[in-house]
């Protein structure tokens, strides 16, 4: 779907698309056809180095908007060679019998409503999965070789992943029968969608030299690819970010934000969203609102922006300067957003760190300036409501500080001084949390739960979980 112009144009046309596809790699021959009027046909021959940059190349501009009237469709040359080699007759296929699908909620119907989990443990890499009972916990499934590395289960419980070496199984119902299986050899990596409809894996080698495509996307219920990825170094993961509902999935390429619609898979309006010099970027938990962050550049500062998707438009946005650093915090309910802001005072070895909050459901969606003086660690918002908790000092010293959002922000009683405090987990319904000092030798496993509905916060238990 190339344009179609007369010779005369075909030479510019040859090096607008060739500085395109030059993208993804050295082009070492091509080739546009003309008709007996000396017309393009609408299409183009590219040769690539090797493989990998052919199949970039595929991956990266089919679907790409040359302009309004041109949108092209990519294709490797062996596709056209297996369409041509189509049988002529056509043989109806069998129809399978039908087997009874397995209860993947079954764990809801327990009397109890305990919560599962899963250990694995030993030479045998036996994996347990257990009940969270009142006293102790109760085995419901135990196997040796269930898995090679590590289990994961998926958001809502559906599902038990376990990794192979030729792929993952997944395992669901009473008895944790086999469900699925995804064959992607060596997988390093994978990851389910928040909707559970679909699944990501990454391998570090791709499954011949031909196709290098290496991160591979499933449909989880039937197990089909559904689009599929080649990237020569995975930097970070998750790779992708998912929308809450399951309906985009987004990663940072470069200057740009690639934003991905399901179940086409294909870019929003067929291109990349240019950002120049972005950083991060987190989903809101209950909308389809991106909110990521710019550093600065020269004389531009750095900005937060919450964009509206699939329109791609901002709602908000905020400026800022001399920033070092920046971290993105959603509440649950998406009522709320809180901007971290590492600055360096000038003159000043040490920083400072100022907060934005965002009122996204109130009108014009104001942003609001709010400063803590000592160094904070970590926030966590109550996930229903108006609420956050603060952890600042230094490591191995501790403070908690509770803030609630009305007219203005205000603290909730007084801070909660020396504790050994390194996470703070909040009750799904709100209100309630616990105060864990984990994965730090001197904080001895310590949980505090607190009560965070009145006006200052009241102690109700204190645990400790042993090393």
């Amino acid at each position: 779907n190339i344009p179609v112009t007369d010779s005369s144009k075909v030479l510019k046309l040859t090096n607008v698309l060739l500085k395109i596809f030059s993208k993804c790699g050295n082009v070492e021959s091509h080739h546009i056809p003309l008709d007996d009027n000396q017309k393009t046909k609408g299409y183009m021959f590219i040769v690539y180095k090797n493989a990998q940059e052919a199949t970039s190349a595929i991956s990266s501009f089919n679907g790409h908007k040359l302009d309004k009237n041109h949108c092209f469709a990519v294709n490797r040359l062996s596709d056209f060679e297996h369409c041509m080699n189509i049988p002529d007759q056509w043989d109806e296929p069998k129809p399978e019998p039908y087997k009874p699908q397995q209860q993947l909620k079954s764990w809801l119907c327990d009397a109890d409503c305990y919560d599962q989990f899963a250990i694995v443990h030993g030479k045998n890499r036996t994996t347990g999965v257990h009940s969270c009972g009142a006293s102790q916990a109760i085995q419901v499934q135990q196997r040796e070789n269930w898995t090679e590395s590590y289990v994961k289960f998926s958001p809502k419980g559906s599902y038990l992943a376990t990794s192979h070496k030729q792929g993952i199984a997944l395992w669901g119902g009473p008895d944790f029968t086999r469900v699925g299986r995804f064959l992607h050899p060596n997988v390093t990596y994978f990851q389910f969608s928040p909707c559970e409809r679909y699944f990501v894996t990454y391998s570090k080698t791709s499954f011949t030299p031909e196709d290098p495509q290496n991160l591979i996307i499933w449909e989880t219920r039937s197990c089909l690819q559904k689009r599929s990825f080649s990237l020569p170094v995975l930097n970070y993961w998750p790779y992708f970010k998912w929308s809450h509902d399951g309906d985009y999935f987004a990663t940072i390429t470069g200057d740009n934000l690639s934003v991905y619609s399901t179940p086409s898979m294909k870019l929003l309006d067929n291109k990349k969203i240019n950002v120049q010099n972005i950083r991060d970027f987190v989903w809101c938990p209950s909308e389809n609102w991106i909110a990521y962050w710019q550093s600065e550049n020269k004389n531009i500062p750095a900005r937060v922006t919450i964009m509206s998707v699939p329109e791609c438009e901002p709602i908000s946005y905020k400026n800022l300067f001399n920033v070092n650093n920046i971290a993105i915090f959603w509440q649950n309910s998406g009522n709320y957003l809180a901007v971290k802001v590492d600055r360096t005072i000038k003159n000043k070895k040490e920083s400072e760190n100022v907060f934005e909050i965002f009122r996204l459901r109130e009108k014009d969606i104001p942003v609001e300036n709010f400063e803590i003086k000592s160094k904070v660690i970590s926030l966590s918002w109550d996930p229903k409501g108006p609420r956050f908790a603060v952890i600042q000092g230094e490591q191995g010293r501790t403070d908690v500080s509770f803030f609630k959002i009305g007219e203005k922000i205000l603290p909730i009683g007084k801070t909660l001084v020396n504790k050994k405090c390194s996470t703070i987990k909040w009750s799904p319904l709100g209100q309630y949390c616990v105060l864990a000092g984990l994965n730090n030798i001197s904080f001895d496993g310590v949980l505090e739960f607190w009560d965070i509905g009145s006006d200052a916060p009241t102690l109700m238990n204190e645990a400790h979980h042993l090393w």
